[in-house]
């Protein structure tokens, strides 16, 4: 009797048997991964959200020393505070794949405002044109607060002193006074690569990572 023992194997080394078990692992890890995708996605969105509205420069938007300094009335500050917020939990990329590499089962990666600084400083809401008694023109107040740092934006521009009647943004005036130069509060001040809305994010990935497992771990059940 004859007897014949063979492996069958590919010419990467991986036999048949063994990549059908491969392929049927991915195929649910893959599905398990979307699952996993979306619900992490949505806690992320929760969590930037959250940070956002709680910073110290998002709560003087609406009602501190940035909405006087820009010159917002009520409603314009709360409309772009909600479109900045909308624009960075929008834009999150999660991806978790398929991995088979020594001990690895998945890759994760987690991108917080993959378009940049830049595109959401450019939001409509984040500017107007100002008119009025002294001159006005465009005042691009988000892109100043995220970009300029304490840079001098405006070079002469007026203040109101000794309060008496409103102004647009609901601050009292009378006198106007000429100032040299305008520049963001250096408590409030950002650039492209430092900015409330980029400090708000970072601590988010830290946290991020045991969701994910706890996520992975229950989708797994």
């Amino acid at each position: 009797m004859a007897k014949l023992n063979a492996n069958l194997v590919s010419l990467d080394g991986i036999g048949p048997l063994q990549e059908a078990v491969r392929s049927y692992v991915k195929q649910r890890a893959t599905k398990t991964y979307r699952q996993v995708e979306a619900s992490v996605l949505q806690k992320v969105r929760e969590k930037i959200r959250s940070r956002l509205l709680s910073s110290n420069v998002t709560q003087s938007l609406l009602s501190g020393k940035l909405k006087s300094d820009f010159g917002l009335t009520n409603s314009v500050a709360a409309r772009a505070v909600s479109k900045i917020i909308d624009y960075v939990s929008n834009n999150v990329k999660v991806s978790l794949k398929y991995s088979f590499k020594g001990a690895n089962i998945a890759t994760f990666s987690l991108d917080l405002l993959p378009m940049g600084t830049k595109e959401l400083s450019m939001l409509p809401e984040g500017n107007y044109v100002s008119t009025g008694k002294f001159g006005g023109g465009d005042v691009t107040w988000l892109t100043w607060l995220l970009t300029q740092g304490t840079t001098v934006v405006i070079g002469d521009y007026y203040v109101f002193e000794n309060p008496e009647g409103n102004t647009r943004a609901g601050s009292v005036m009378q006198k106007a006074t000429k100032r040299d130069g305008f520049r963001v509060d250096p408590s409030f001040a950002g650039t492209v690569d430092d900015n409330f809305v980029i400090r708000a994010l970072q601590p988010i990935i830290p946290e991020i990572k045991d969701q994910v497992f706890r996520t992975f771990s229950e989708a797994l059940k």
